[in-house]
């Protein structure tokens, strides 16, 4: 009988140990893609972005936006918070962008929420998508 019970707890740890990791998985897949698209938005490379993050059926709105922010320099950026929720598929990073729009030297601050979901995006495959555009540069 104390081998039975001993046998149920391994299993349930060992299940639970799965789940956890598949949760850390998910979210280090998060990171590393949030990562790569802020240093996008750094590096003023928003046209990338544009065809990796979002999902389709924000691309011409996405477009729009950075047609919108074409001699926006991006001098810093700051993470204010990230929250990874892998049961619920979704995330969220505050940052701010320290920017200037050309000619101007005036230093501006713009505070962008990025909501991302976990989302299938063919046959097994799930990924990362943004669903807010990149902010107003104004």
């Amino acid at each position: 009988m104390l081998l039975r019970i001993m046998l149920l707890v391994s299993i349930l740890a060992l299940a639970g140990g799965c789940e956890t990791m598949e949760n850390m998985q998910t979210c280090n897949e998060f990171e590393q893609n949030s990562k790569s698209y802020n240093k996008l938005i750094r590096w003023n490379e928003l046209e990338k972005a544009e065809a990796v993050f979002p999902p389709e059926q924000l691309r011409e709105e996405f477009k729009g936006k950075v047609k919108a922010a074409k001699g926006v320099k991006v001098a810093d950026f700051r993470i204010k918070s990230l929250e990874c929720l892998p049961q619920q598929g979704e995330a969220t990073v505050v940052i701010d962008i320290d920017y200037y729009r050309e000619p101007s030297i005036t230093l501006r601050t713009v505070e962008d929420v990025q909501k991302w979901k976990y989302e299938l995006v063919g046959v097994g495959d799930r990924r990362w998508l943004l669903q807010t555009l990149p902010p107003d540069f104004k």
